[in-house]
């Protein structure tokens, strides 16, 4: 029995030591190099030294059938260069792993976006991002974007008057992490110098140049976000960094595919893998495309496949109706005539069931749970 509590002593001990330490609380000037830990979840951010400007918790409006969530954690980093500040990281994360999801941000829904991606979305996981542009040197905000603007000021650090915003949601069943990056556009390359309403939605999609701008974040955020999912998951390692816009848009334009092809090379280094299958799976790496189930612009799904089955059933109707009436002009009306009725009723039966089965999936299939963000309180 001595022997028992002699080897208990030697290896509590050791287990205290491998055990990993919870992270330390952030206070503003702390700073974060390339990742965030934050309520357990690895925020990736940009390459680079970030700091902690302003941190705040609260709780939010959810369904009953959340269950506790504890409060939502909100930390605001700013990436300062030469006194000013050329981007700012908005965390939000939960505190306590939740039973039936976390629904969708107002932001991942069709609206006036510059680009809104969603690369999944079931009864209880999303993964979607964005870019808006935010009005940043006088916005409202939650009160760790309070806390922050008086942190920056005490350092003399410039805001922009507008940033460019991309926004990433990415959930599961327990866990969210929203994340919004907003980018001083002057440190973007080739932009104009700011002029008034330029960076609005309506400025932006008139101007060739600030809209490339806007194709380089759109490019580097299909990479991002893939970062991000690995995070919640935890499967980031304290040396992984994702690079920057500018710097990413330099070294590649496939961020996603050169991260596995690294990986692969690792665990072929490790001996995990044979070198025919290193070469069959950095094929089929260099073949991966993320799939993605919608895009903002076009036609929405039920449209396209309302034209889809018109074009062979008017066809059909018209035989019909010449069958009938020999009458080359009346069928033709005949035929408008139902098409026009049938695609309507098409459309809004398609959309029913598409709720009514999305619904009966999960309680969260389309509800919105929105946080307090830089800019407007759902902005």
């Amino acid at each position: 029995m001595r022997f028992v509590f002699l080897l208990a002593g030697l290896v509590l001990p050791a287990v205290a030591i491998l055990a990993p330490a919870p992270a330390a609380a952030l206070s503003p000037g702390d700073t974060v190099t390339n990742m965030l830990v934050l309520e357990g979840k690895h925020v990736p951010l940009p390459r680079g030294a970030w700091t902690v400007a302003g941190t705040s918790r609260r709780s939010v409006d959810t369904p009953a059938a959340n269950g506790a969530y504890g409060v939502i954690e909100t930390v605001v980093l700013a990436d300062i260069v030469e006194g000013r500040v050329a981007a700012l990281a908005e965390v939000n994360a939960n505190l306590l792993p939740v039973a039936d999801g976390w629904g969708r941000t107002a932001s991942c829904n069709k609206g006036d976006q510059l680009l809104l991606v969603t690369r999944y979305r079931t009864g209880w996981d999303l993964s979607c991002f964005f870019i808006v542009p935010t009005r940043i040197v006088d916005a409202a905000g939650p009160d760790a974007w309070m806390r922050a603007k008086e942190f920056l000021a005490q350092r003399g650090a410039a805001l922009p008057e507008t940033a460019l915003t991309v926004g990433f949601r990415t959930s599961d069943r327990q866990d969210v992490v929203d994340i919004r990056l907003h980018f001083d556009p002057a440190f973007l390359p080739g932009v104009p110098a700011s002029e008034p309403g330029a960076w609005t939605v309506e400025g932006i999609k008139a101007d060739p140049r600030r809209l490339r701008a806007v194709e380089m974040l759109g490019t580097w955020a299909a990479g991002a976000d893939g970062w991000i999912e690995a995070g919640i998951a935890n499967r980031i390692a304290p040396g992984d960094a994702v690079e920057g816009p500018v710097r990413a848009a330099i070294l590649s334009d496939t961020p996603r595919i050169d991260r596995k092809l690294l990986e692969l090379e690792k665990l072929y280094d490790r001996g995990a893998i044979t070198l025919s299958a290193l070469g069959a799976q950095e094929n089929a790496a260099l073949a991966e495309r993320p799939f993605i189930v919608e895009r903002s612009g076009g036609l929405p799904q039920s449209v396209k496949k309302n034209l889809s089955f018109r074009f062979f059933g008017s066809f059909v109707d018209y035989l019909l109706a010449y069958s009938v009436t020999l009458n080359p002009a009346v069928s033709a009306g005949i035929t408008a005539s139902i098409v026009a009725v049938h695609s309507v009723i098409f459309v809004f039966n398609d959309m029913y069931w598409d709720d009514y089965f999305a619904k009966q999936a999960s309680h969260d299939a389309n509800r919105v749970i929105d946080f307090i963000y830089i800019g407007g309180p759902k902005s």
